[in-house]
This record gives structure tokens, sequence and C-alpha cells, in this order.
């Protein structure tokens, strides 16, 4: 019973210590919540916030030291964002010139007299404050009658308007030869630079790199200003603008009307001399330049020769009109006048019958040329017969730039309708990429170069790129089905318009997506065609060839698996392979183990030729072309080398596949086949490579697949219970640490705040205790003051009372 107690005891006297450690000295609020209280009306107290005044570590000399460099970063944060780099700063007595503002008898007038714009004194004597007597015997500058004050006050101004105007003519002058001179020198100084002695000049030291990265460490780059990059409607609008006029201008060549007939001058005033002989060789000069140089803009490079020819002409023309008017100045130097007048006379006739042919003529070119010239400007076309009537009579690169002034005619943020017509025009020139390859011969450069456009119109509208492209594809799949079912599920390989297509996809559109929605359908096309068609001639392994490539490309940055690509490329080998006729290989559809195609591409004898490394969809997939002329040896070899290179980069893209081996080893067995020794030596190291590859790719060890192995139970761990800070309170049984944890914080945060109110209450109390002791300290003075007044009031009640007592005593007395 006593231990308890004494416990008991010991836990209260704790807490105890606790509260007494909470709660803050008396005299140490009185020292702090006390003295704020008494300065609270107090504004002149004096702050040093000067850098380490009050940190007693510094010296003086770190103290002057880091304060000069604080002084010197305010400066350099000031001037981070000056544009004026190059020029010095002033300063004066370690202060900048440009923010003393200082403005003492500012000069900012554009007179240069003395005077500054002044009266004279004599005027002012005279007119203003005297000289009255002297009125009569004024006499004008003039010499004539006496005049008004008004008179000779406009004089005056007239007068001091006329110096004015002459020290400005000085001064302009006084300029304008300051500038000559300072463009002299600068021509000139380069003649002097040029022409110095290299002997003379001095082997200055190379500088070391330590020396310079420290420089550039020590003097911080300051950016400069730029000038600021417009947005892509800016552009599209400036070049909207651009062609519109350029267009502009062409109509008015068309017309005949040149751009100098604009601008010049047909009216002539009634005093004027001149009949503009001198003036209609240099107005045609430049007509002619002029001319030139639009047809340099608007023709092609290809007419630099004629230009030069037209530029040398004008040149001799100029020559020849300098010589005539060197004639005509030597002429009047001459004293006979009559002959010069009837010689100009009779230039002037002869020139104004030459002028109107020479005229003529040049506006009838000008004019041709402006009507062979494209237009400028183009609406959108409508429907695809629109779009053929602008493209089939120009030649490819005119075609390119109509499409491309379409274009930009047309840009989506110029006009509000702008982006539908160019999803239109997107669909219009994929049917006609489309078109292109059907043609004989195919135009594929034309199709190629196309390939840009649409890719920049698919980035301006992708949503609608992607229906249209899909609805082409939806197109060529029908037409595929329709013919699979007519044929018992064996289709037809597509023409070069749907090949082209396929590949214009991978261009357009992202392949690498888990999926697309133009190119997995594509891609799933792909594949249909690859196991569907049967392979029966030479033209229909090129086109299974080439869509291998297509799978290739499409899946070569998703390593998606194509099996149908990798069937197709193994049929291939089982063609060219020898067979047993006693033995049925097994062979994967669209190949037979049986059949007139089973040898098609079989090598009966040694050939040594070069192999053909590429072939030419383009001339494989033509018309025109008989089948018999693909039925060689040359083709059959490039057809087994492309083979093997694709199955190298299948083999290459598949490496990391844990179904490597059962992918490939059909591929091994069938290389094994091949008649190798009738083959070229280069082609026989390539099969030689893919088997190398293979054979690494199958040694790389796999972990065989197992059941999972239970795991034996551990033992029940208890976690030590262990309290970083120790609590006095009653633990509550039961829930999880995190509750618990909760509980102590909210516990705590309550305890905390208690305290907190209490500090604030005895704060308060404090303050009041204050403030009643002011307020008793003031009434106890006002008590005594007001005892004091009713102390001296009563004594001089008292006097007077006295002095009646004792004046009344005295009447008394008298009577």
């Amino acid at each position: 019973m006593g231990k308890q107690k004494r416990r008991t005891y010991l836990i209260k006297l704790s807490n105890k210590r606790k509260e007494s450690e909470r709660k803050i000295n008396p005299f140490e609020r009185k020292a702090t919540l006390l003295q704020e209280y008494g300065q609270r009306l107090k504004s002149n107290k004096f702050v040093d916030k000067r850098f380490g005044e009050h940190d007693a570590t510094l010296s003086v000399e770190d103290k002057m030291m880091k304060r000069f460099a604080l002084e010197r970063a305010k400066g350099d944060k000031v001037n981070k964002y000056s544009l004026n780099d190059n020029e010095e700063e002033l300063t004066h007595y370690g202060q900048s010139l440009s923010e003393i503002e200082k403005f003492d008898n500012p000069d900012i007038s554009d007179e240069d007299d003395e005077d500054q714009g002044r009266i004279d004194g004599k005027l002012v004597s005279q007119e203003h404050f005297g000289g009255f007597l002297e009125n009569s015997n004024y006499v004008s500058v003039g010499g004539g009658d006496n005049k008004s004050w008004k008179e000779r006050m406009e004089e005056l101004i007239t007068k001091s308007k006329k110096e004015k105007h002459e020290r400005q003519m000085e001064k302009e002058k006084s300029l304008q030869l300051t500038q000559q001179l300072d463009d002299d020198w600068k021509s000139l100084r380069f003649l002097m630079a040029s022409g110095r002695n290299k002997e003379d000049d001095t082997v200055k030291p190379k500088k070391d790199d330590y020396d310079i990265a420290v420089r550039e460490l020590q003097f911080e780059m300051k950016s400069k200003p730029t000038d600021r990059l417009k947005t892509e409607e800016e552009l599209a609008k400036e070049e909207k603008e651009r062609l519109e006029k350029q267009e502009s201008d062409r109509l008015k060549r068309m017309q005949g009307i040149l751009e100098d007939d604009e601008h010049k001058s047909t009216h002539l005033s009634a005093d004027d001399l001149n009949d503009g002989f001198a003036l209609d060789y240099k107005e045609e000069t430049i007509e002619a330049s002029d001319g030139d140089e639009e047809d340099k803009d608007q023709q092609g490079s290809g007419e630099d020769e004629g230009e030069g020819e037209d530029n040398d002409e004008i040149d001799e023309e100029k020559e020849e009109t300098e010589e005539e008017q060197s004639e005509d100045g030597d002429d009047s130097d001459d004293s006979y006048g009559d002959l010069e007048s009837e010689d100009q006379g009779s230039d002037v006739e002869e020139e104004d019958k030459q002028k109107p042919t020479l005229d003529l003529k040049k506006k009838k070119k000008v004019m041709e040329e402006a009507r062979k010239e494209l237009p400028y400007t183009f609406k959108a076309p409508e429907n695809y017969e629109d779009l053929l009537e602008l493209l089939q009579t120009q030649t490819e690169s005119d075609q390119l730039i109509i499409i491309d002034r379409i274009i930009k005619c047309h840009h989506p943020s110029l006009a509000e309708g702008n982006k539908q017509k160019l999803e239109s025009l997107f669909s219009f020139l994929v049917q006609y990429y489309g078109d292109l390859t059907l043609q004989e011969p195919p135009c594929l450069s034309l199709a190629d170069k196309l390939v840009p456009v649409l890719y920049g119109l698919t980035q301006q509208s992708s949503v609608p790129a992607a229906i249209a492209v899909l609805d082409q594809i939806k197109d060529r799949q029908e037409e595929y089905d329709t013919i699979c079912d007519r044929k018992a599920g064996r289709g037809l390989y597509p023409g070069l318009d749907t090949l082209l297509l396929l590949k214009l996809v991978a261009v357009l559109f992202p392949t690498s997506d888990f999926r697309h929605p133009v190119t997995t359908p594509t891609m799933l096309f792909i594949c249909q065609m690859l196991a569907q068609t049967p392979v029966n001639h030479e033209r229909d392994v090129a086109v299974g060839l080439f869509l291998c490539n297509l799978c290739l490309e499409y899946i070569y940055l998703s390593r998606r698996f194509v099996p149908e690509a990798i069937n197709f490329l193994h049929g291939l080998l089982y063609l060219a392979s020898k067979k047993d006729p006693n033995k049925i290989e097994p062979v994967i559809p669209p190949f037979k183990p049986v059949g007139k195609s089973i040898n098609l591409l079989e090598i009966k004898k040694p050939v040594k030729e070069k192999i053909q490394t590429q072939l030419k969809m383009s001339e494989v997939l033509t018309t025109n072309m008989d089948r018999d002329a693909l039925n060689n040896d040359g083709f059959r070899l490039s057809v087994i080398s492309s083979t093997v290179v694709l199955l190298e980069q299948f083999s290459a893209v598949y490496d990391n596949y844990p179904s490597y081996q059962e992918i490939f080893s059909p591929i091994k067995c069938q290389c094994g086949k091949l008649p190798v020794s009738n083959y070229p030596e280069s082609l026989q190291k390539q099969i030689q490579r893919l088997v190398n590859n293979i054979t690494d790719g199958m040694e790389t060890k796999r972990k065989p697949l197992l059941m999972q192995k239970k795991k034996p139970p551990p033992l029940k761990m208890f976690e030590p219970k262990i309290e970083e800070v120790f609590d006095d309170r009653k633990k509550r049984k039961g829930g999880s640490k995190e509750i618990n944890e909760k509980q102590k914080l909210v516990h705590k945060y309550k305890k905390e705040m208690k305290g907190a109110i209490r500090e604030i209450r005895k704060d308060s109390y404090m303050i009041a205790q204050v403030q009643f002791q002011e307020q008793k300290e003031k009434d106890d003075e006002r008590k005594r003051k007001v005892k004091q007044l009713y102390g001296l009031l009563a004594n001089q009640e008292g006097d007077y009372r006295a002095m009646k007592r004792n004046k009344s005593h005295n009447e008394n007395k008298e009577k």
C-alpha cells in the first residue's frame, strides 16, 4: 500500500515539474511582453539595419567588404536587363551620371545664338521703359517715314525669323559636311588598314585558355534583343498577301499596264517649258530594267541567259544615250545657236517616231510572258474533276506549285471555311496519288513529291485525314473480298496503286501504337493478302516480297509478331529448294505441296552472274510487261537474295522472343535444302550468315515453365512496442498502429492548444493588471489635483470672508 502511494506521488511530482517547465516565468514575461506594451506608442526607435552591425564575429574590414559587395550586386541587378551593352557608364565620385537627376539650366533650345531668343536691351530701354522723347526722331531701316509700333514689331519679327533661318541653314550645311567627311573617312579607313605593312605588325602573344575562361566568368554574358518570332497565322497572312499582290501585278501586265505607267505624271503646268526630251531616255531605260526584274521574278532560273542579254541591251542603250547627251553638251559650247536648235528638233522628231514602236513591242512581250505565267492565287477545288482540270495540262513542277499555292491561299487561320476546303483537298490528292501510279508509264517521281504535301496536310487535321485514307483502304479491301468470294477464298495480289497506298500509310501515321484507327486495319489487310493469295507466277512473288517489306516497316519499332510474313518467306525458300518426288513436304497455305508452281524459284544450273540487288516494282507490275520476261535465273537470284535479307532483319527483330527457336527452326531446315552450289558466292555467304544467326539465337538458354513452389510459412513475429516520446497518459488497448498514432497526435495537439490558451490568458491577465494600475495611478493623480484645487479655493474664500468682516467692522466703528 505504501509503495502504491509513493509511486502515485512521484507521478504527480513529475507532472508538476513538466507544468512548471511549460509555464513562462513572470519575470521573463515582464522583460518581454511588458517592454513591448510600454513601447507600443513610440515611433522614434532607431533600428540599425546595416549588414553585420550586430554580429560580433565579424571584424570592421569584413563588414566593409561585405557591404561593398552587396552594393555592387545591387548595381548589377539594376543593369541586368540593360540593352546598352557596348556603352561605357560614366561616373562621378563613384556615382553613375545617369542616376544624378540635376538639370540645372537645361539647354533645350534649338537656337545657337548668344542671346537665346532674348530681346535686345536697347529695344527694351526705348520701347518698354523709356525713349518717349526719341519717338519723333525714330527713322525706319528703309529710310522711309515714321512707322507705328506695330509695324516696327512686325519688322523685328521678320528680321529675327530670317536670322534664325540662316542659322538653321548653316547648321544643316555643317552637319551635311560632317556626315560626308565621316563617310569618306570610313571608305578610306579600309584602304589604310589594308595598306599596312605586314612586316611591321608585332606578333601578339597567344592568350592562355585559362585566362580566357576566367575573363568569360568575370564578364557575364547579357542577353541581346531580337525580333519577335512571327506566329504561324501571321506568316500565313503575309504569304497570302504576297501571292495576291503578285497575281494583281500579273493581271496588270496581261493588260499591258506597267508599273511605271501608273506612277508616271502626265500633267504639265502652263508655265512648263520643258518638253520632256531628256527624261524620255531615262524613263525608257527604267521601264526596261523594271520589266527585266519582273521577268526574273516570275520566270524560273532557267531564263538567266535571256535576262543577261536583256541587261546587256539596256547597258548599250544607256551608253548610247550618254554619248548623245555628251554630243549635245559639246554642241552647246558652240556659238551657232540656230544650228543647235535645228539638230535638237530633228532628234525630237526621230525619237517621237521610235518611242511608240518600242513601247508597243515591249508591252506585247510583257503581256505574252504574263499569259504564260501560272496564276498566283487559285480557288480550292470543289470536286476531284476540278483538281484534274487544274493539274492535267501542267508539268510536274507546275503541279506542285499549284498545290502549294492552293494550300497557302486557304490556310485555316485566314478564313472560317478553309479547314474544310483543305480536308477535301487532302482526299482529292490521295485519290490523285493513286491515279498517278496507274498511268503508263507510272509517274512515280510526282507521286514521291506529293508525299511531303500530304504529310503537312495530315499534321494540320489528323482526324479527317485518317478518315479519308481509311476509306481508301476499305474500298481496296472490299474489292479483295469480292475476288475471294468469287474464287472460293483465293484472292489476287493488288496493283501498284494499292501497294503504294499501303506504303503511304506508314509515312503519314505512326506504326508503333498498340492500336491505331488507320495503321491497324492496314496491317490486317496486308496479312490477309499474304495468307489468302496463292503464288502462281513471278509477279505474285515480287508483290509478296513487297508486302513482307511493308510488314517489316510496320513492326520494326513495336516488334509485333507477324506469322503471315514469316510463313510467306518460308514458302519462297520452299519454292527455291530441291524436292523429293517421293515425299510431300509440309507447307502452309497459300503455298501448295504439289502443282506447277512448286519449282518456280529453283535454279537447276550453276549461275555466276551478278545478282540484281533491288527489284523495281514499277517495272514488275506494269500491265504491258510479259510474264515470261521475269522467268529467268537473274530474277530468281534477286528474289532469293531479298528473301534472305528480310529473314535476317526479322531474326534481329525477334531475337528476344521466347519462341525464337520454334519460329526460325523451319527456316533453318529449309535453308539446308537449297541448291547452294548453283548460287553465286555472294549469295552463298548471305545464306550461311542467316543460318549462323539463327543457330546463335537458338543456343540462348530458356527458363522452363515450372509450377509455383509453395513458400514455407514464416514464424509469427511481433514488433516491439517502442515509444520514442514517453507519455504518461492511459494507453488504450486495441486498434491498429496507425489509429493509435493518430490518437496520440490528437491528444498532443489538444494538450498544446490548452497550454497556449492558458499562456495567452495569463498574458491578457498581466496586461489587464498593468492597465488597471495605470488607470488607478491616473485617478489618484486626478483626485490629488482636485483636492489641491479645492484647498486653494477654500483658502481664497476664507481670505475673502475675513476681508469682508474686517470691512464691516471698520464701518461700524466709524458710525
